[in-house]
């Protein structure tokens, strides 16, 4: 609920994000490619929402991150319209 309201409140730059490359895909397939952009602040609400995107293992924080992104509450954060289709 606190992440919605920061959306609202942020709407206009997040909007600019996720109308930034959306006919474009990403080719770069190297590990650690970015798949999404999250503002600091928002990070950390989403940090206390779901700790183990925090976990010191990485197969739970892998995991975790997978969830979280499939969640429609990391729309805005996607990079390009490819991912926002997720």
């Amino acid at each position: 609920m606190v992440l919605k309201i920061m959306q609202n409140r942020d709407y206009k730059d997040l909007d600019i994000q996720m109308n930034m490359a959306k006919d474009e895909v990403i080719t770069d397939l190297s590990f650690g490619r970015l798949a999404m952009q999250i503002p600091e602040v928002h990070y950390e609400v989403l940090a206390m929402a779901f700790p183990k995107i925090q976990s010191t293992d990485a197969q739970i924080k892998s995991l975790e991150w997978k969830r979280v992104m499939a969640m429609d509450i990391c729309l805005p954060y996607k990079i390009n319209s490819k991912m926002r289709t997720m």
